[in-house]
């Protein structure tokens, strides 16, 4: 059975959570104006730095951490790295003219906001592909790895944004995701010949 470092659980949920609600505040499908808006952006932030943070605990030398950005031509986790340093800059303006901007002149959900969306998609995408990348392991090496990653992000950040009913169907959509990921990995791990 894997054991993963706590560290890598703590990246995991709490960058995807917060990569989540920065998609659907960026986007203007979330939209929350002044205290609200600044509360949410503000949580979105808070997850996504902290997951980013614990992710440097198990590099093994977290002085690594800044060697991992010149790698970007190889390796997924140099490509995260830049996306979501480029997510986090593209949504300030977004998360300042939401917050302080006089209502109903958000950048969210215009081009500023979408191409920020795209870079926090593109950040979860890349996280995915860390893991989708390694046929050591059967179960996650396939298309469905990253098809949950996004779908458990957009659904945590569907919650987190108060979408109601959406983030229900988000929850039910996760569920058909989830069984079809565990019923794929299943038989991708039999297929392999490998055992525990």
């Amino acid at each position: 059975l894997m054991h993963p470092a706590p560290s890598v659980i703590l990246f995991t949920c709490l960058s995807g959570a917060g990569f989540g609600l920065l998609f659907w505040l960026d986007a203007g499908l979330a939209r929350p104006e002044g205290t609200a808006a600044l509360a949410q952006f503000a949580l979105a932030y808070g997850l996504a730095t902290a997951g980013l943070i614990a992710s440097t605990f198990h590099l093994g030398n977290p002085q690594r951490a800044l060697r991992a950005f010149s790698q970007w031509r190889t390796s997924w986790l140099s490509r995260e790295g830049w996306a979501s340093v480029a997510a986090l800059a593209a949504s300030a303006p977004v998360a300042l003219s939401t917050s302080f901007g006089p209502p109903g002149q958000s950048f969210a959900g215009g081009p500023l906001g979408l191409a920020a969306a795209l870079l926090t998609a593109l950040t979860l995408l890349s996280t995915a592909m860390i893991y989708a990348q390694l046929k050591t392991i059967p179960r996650w090496h396939h298309w469905t790895t990253p098809l949950s990653f996004l779908t458990f992000a957009v659904t945590g950040g569907a919650i987190l944004s108060g979408a109601g009913f959406i983030a229900a169907l988000f929850c039910l959509a996760l569920g058909l995701v989830m069984a079809l990921t565990f019923w794929q990995g299943g038989r991708r791990f039999a297929a392999s010949g490998s055992n525990l």
